[in-house]
């Protein structure tokens, strides 16, 4: 089975290509992977399944800081990430001990977890445990 690949068309090398779509449910913060439906972006709720490397944006222009939540209609500044960009994610709460370079996949609620190549979103840089960690936590990764 072969991924959907974001277009390279509209960043420049090394960074995300920038979208805007209205937050079509509360909760969505910054480093949450996302998916698009109906014109709006969701948390990827999704889990061990094929998905675009879309991740949430602090609010730069109204001052948004990486703690802030988007509510519901409001406008996400998200990313579109391509193969080799790196971009902080978050790791799923209680997700085992995944080690550097290994694959990352959908753990839904928008955080990721060690999972399969077929599937991998991203590959965690660095090792990370967030086994006794009952919160997901931050983490740098390398977009599949």
């Amino acid at each position: 089975m072969t991924r959907e690949v974001v277009s390279r068309i509209g960043g420049a090398e090394g960074e995300p290509f920038i979208a805007h779509r209205a937050a079509g449910e509360a909760g969505i913060k910054p480093c949450f992977l996302l998916k698009e439906n109906s014109g709006k972006v969701y948390i990827q709720d999704n889990v061990d399944k094929p998905c675009q490397a879309l991740f949430a944006q602090t609010n730069m222009p109204v001052g948004g800081t990486v703690s802030d939540t988007y509510l519901s209609g409001e406008s996400v500044r998200y990313g579109a990430y391509h193969t080799g960009q790196e971009v902080t994610v978050l790791i799923a709460a209680n997700a085992a001990a995944i080690f550097d370079g290994a694959p990352l996949t959908s753990a839904g609620g928008g955080a990721l977890k060690g999972g399969t190549v077929e599937n991998a979103v991203a590959y965690v840089i660095g090792d990370i445990d967030n086994s006794s960690n009952g919160a997901a936590v931050q983490h740098l990764a390398r977009i599949a």
